[in-house]
Parts: C-alpha cells; sequence; structure tokens
C-alpha cells in the first residue's frame, strides 16, 4: 500500500483552500472558528501523527466545508442557521481541545472519531427536507456529547494525565463515540425515516443523561441516577443499532471483501491497546519489538489474506499479510457481537458475513457466528 500521508497532505490542502474560501462569506462568528480549524489541519498533516486521526480531522473538516455552503447560502432559514453554526463551533472546539500534546492518545483518538460521526450529519441538519423533530434530536445530542468529550471548556485538560486517563474517566468518551455511531447511522441514506426519527430521540435522551452523569456541579446522587438512566438508554441504543443494521439483511459479499470492511471498521473504532492485544500473536515480531502506533488499512490480498498496514513507534509504516482467519476470529474477541453495532454501525454486517463464510471452511468466530445464525 502507499504511504498514507502522501494522499492525506492532497486532501489537506484541498480542504484547507474550500475553507479559506467560505469563510469569507461565512458569518463573522465562525472566522475564529474556522481558522482555528485550518490551524488543525496544518498540525495533523505532521508525520508523526496516526493517519486514523489525521482521516478524522479530514472528514470532519469536509463535512464542515458542505455545511458552510447552507450556512452562508442567504435561502437557509434563520433557525436553522443558527443551530449550524452553534454546532460547528463545538465540534472545532473539541478537536481544538484534544490537539493538546497533554492528552492521553487513546482520548484523542476517540475524541476525534466521535466529532467525525457527529459532523457526518450536518448535512441532515441543514437540508430542506430534514423535520423539525429528528433535527432538533440531532442537534441537542451533537451538544450534549460536546459537553462530555469537553466538559470543563476553557480550561481543557485541566485534571491530571493519571485522573483523565482511569477506566471511570474513559468510560463516558467511550459512550459518547456509541452515540457518535448512531448519529452516523442516521444519517446514512439507507436508513429509513422511521429508523432515523427513532435512533435520534434515543441518541438525544441517552447523550442527556450521559452529560448529567458527568456533570460536576451535580450532587453525587444526582449524578449516579443520570448514570443509570444513561445505561438504560445506552442499551436501548445498542439494541435499536442492531435492529437498523440487521434490516438490511447481510452483505452478499465474498469473505476478503467483508473481512476488508469489517477490519478497517474495526481498526478505526478500537484502541491501539485493545487491537495489539489481540493481534500479538498474528502479526510480525518486527512490529511487535518496535511497537504498533496506529493500525490503519487492511485491503483484500488474494482469497485468504488481508494485507495489513500499519503506522509503528518510530513513525514508519509497514505491511504485512495476515491470514482473514486469524483475523477475524481474532477481531471477533476484541468487539464481540453484542457490542459489534454500538462500535462500528452497519459495517458490522460484513463482520457477521465474514463469520458465516469462515464457518464453512471449519473455522469459528465464535460470537460473531452466532448472530449471523440467528438472523439468518
Amino acid at each position: 500500500m502507499p504511504d498514507p500521508v502522501t494522499g492525506q497532505e492532497k486532501e489537506i490542502e484541498k480542504v484547507t483552500e474550500e475553507l479559506n474560501q467560505k469563510m469569507t462569506e461565512a458569518p463573522e462568528e465562525l472566522t475564529s472558528s474556522v481558522t482555528r480549524l485550518t490551524d488543525l489541519l496544518e498540525t495533523v498533516g505532521a508525520p508523526d501523527v496516526p493517519p486514523q486521526e489525521r482521516e478524522g480531522v479530514i472528514e470532519s473538516a469536509q463535512d464542515i466545508a458542505a455545511a458552510l455552503d447552507v450556512i452562508n447560502d442567504p435561502g437557509t432559514p434563520a433557525e436553522v442557521r443558527e443551530k449550524l453554526i452553534g454546532v460547528v463551533k463545538r465540534m472545532i472546539s473539541a478537536l481544538d481541545a484534544v490537539s493538546d500534546p497533554s492528552v492521553p492518545a487513546e482520548e484523542r483518538a476517540v475524541t476525534i472519531l466521535t466529532v467525525q460521526r457527529c459532523t457526518s450529519v450536518l448535512d441532515l441538519i441543514g437540508a430542506s427536507g430534514t423535520p423539525q423533530e429528528p433535527r432538533e434530536h440531532l442537534v441537542n445530542s451533537i451538544n450534549q456529547v460536546y459537553q462530555v468529550l469537553v466538559p470543563d471548556e476553557g480550561s481543557y485538560p485541566g485534571e491530571s494525565s493519571a485522573k483523565k486517563g482511569s477506566s471511570a474517566a474513559r468510560q463516558p468518551r467511550q459512550d459518547a463515540a456509541t452515540i457518535g455511531v448512531a448519529l452516523e447511522t442516521t444519517g446514512r441514506s439507507e436508513t429509513s425515516e422511521g429508523n432515523r426519527i427513532g435512533l435520534a430521540q434515543t441518541a438525544d435522551e441517552a447523550s442527556s443523561s450521559l452529560q448529567d452523569s458527568s456533570d460536576p456541579t451535580v450532587s453525587d446522587e444526582d449524578r449516579e441516577e443520570a448514570r443509570r438512566e444513561a445505561d438504560e438508554q445506552l442499551a436501548r441504543l445498542n439494541e435499536q443499532l442492531k435492529k437498523v443494521a440487521l434490516a438490511q439483511g447481510l452483505p452478499d459479499a465474498p469473505l476478503g471483501e467483508s473481512a476488508e470492511v469489517c477490519t478497517n471498521a474495526i481498526f478505526a473504532s478500537v484502541s491501539e491497546r485493545s487491537l495489539t492485544q489481540a493481534l500479538e500473536e498474528m502479526i510480525p515480531a518486527r512490529w511487535n519489538s518496535e511497537g504498533v502506533k496506529d493500525y490503519w488499512k487492511a485491503r483484500e490480498s488474494g482469497s485468504d489474506a488481508l494485507d495489513v498496514q500499519a503506522q509503528l513507534q518510530n513513525n514508519t509504516y509497514d505491511n504485512a499479510p495476515i491470514e482473514v482467519a486469524q483475523l477475524i476470529t481474532g477481531l471477533d474477541h476484541v468487539v464481540p457481537a453484542d457490542q459489534l453495532f454500538g462500535t462500528v454501525g452497519v459495517p458490522g454486517l460484513h463482520c457477521l458475513q465474514s463469520a458465516r463464510h469462515l464457518d464453512r471452511q471449519g473455522v469459528e468466530a465464535e460470537t460473531w457466528l452466532q448472530m449471523a445464525e440467528e438472523e439468518a
């Protein structure tokens, strides 16, 4: 595979030019935010930035550039324009917050991914045909997710790295990532209008409770109650995501194609720490000795292997073939079926299809296969 930096550099140049052009017509209150976004694009162009993070910032910037067209359009209703301006500013602020070098890598990666998924529905928020109810839910969700991602606006990162890196501190961000999956799924063209409204409403409710559970200004008792409500709503949201995905049916795709889609979705959604633990026995010894910084992409290579590219800790890129059977069964343990659609969304269907193909070869990806058989 080619070095991803070169291709991404071209994308950065293109979207930066687009933002600069559209900023001249944008409301003055967006000028500083969009300028900050172009600065962030320059920053993530550095060779040591993991390509998943760079891609997340680029795609968010592309979505924001498209939203500027709606904001700048004199025909856009004032209420819609104001809502778009607000969420655009918050999403840029969230990206800015994790640009601080002291932010732990895993926290930065989750935040960028969540922002990327949130900005993917800016076009739906701005579309003239979007009903008022789902638009309100989407805007509320993004604003509430922002408060979880950047709880102390103006003083971030604030808390010590040790406290921020604790499992208790990570959980709200992981939950916010699930809400991001729901928003992204809401915006997919194949999602029905009924499912779109249902997902948007549950995401709004879950993000509201999640925000309350992270609010340091309320009592411990109120935070605990909000946490219980958030857990219930997130469980319902996961179930909705599963039903929305499975309603589409498993893709009619061969093993190599399904494994590629599944693997790349998980590479983008799961921490390198979890991936490294699961893949340690199947990756080259040189990767283990140097350390993997970012599992970047997997591409089909023949009928029984994927060519996997990773950025190593020394910021070089290396490729290695990994057997599909090993990779898929390993990833099944990283993201079991009951977490699959809340973690990667609709691409999880390709994980189930991969499991079905492997079962015919006598290889069992346990939880994915069970769900695929139940839905067959």
